[in-house]
């Protein structure tokens, strides 16, 4: 009984914490005129997403733990899905 009471007491604090609050994430494209800015942004294992900024262009991302989730940018064409990421900061993402 006490076992039991102790799963269920554990599964509450685990759905009652919830993931981690997610956040709108700034980026930016600091390429020359007439570059293109690729961006991969991780949000978590095997998930990703592609952004695509012309330079000069800002914009937000929603839905980013910041600090958790990660990037990676390229110049004139997406970077591979092996490429070295950068966490995601409040600030700007370049």
């Amino acid at each position: 009984m006490k076992r039991s009471i102790f799963f269920a007491a554990a599964i509450f604090a685990a759905y009652a914490s919830g993931p981690a609050s997610a956040e709108v994430a700034p980026f930016g494209c600091d390429a020359s005129p007439g570059q293109t800015c690729y961006f991969r942004i991780y949000y978590a294992k095997g998930i990703a997403r592609l952004v695509q900024l012309k330079a000069g262009m800002k914009t937000t991302v929603p839905d980013v733990n910041i600090g958790i989730a990660s990037y990676c940018v390229n110049i004139g064409k997406p970077p591979p899905p092996n490429c070295r990421q950068k966490p995601i900061n409040t600030n700007h993402n370049n």
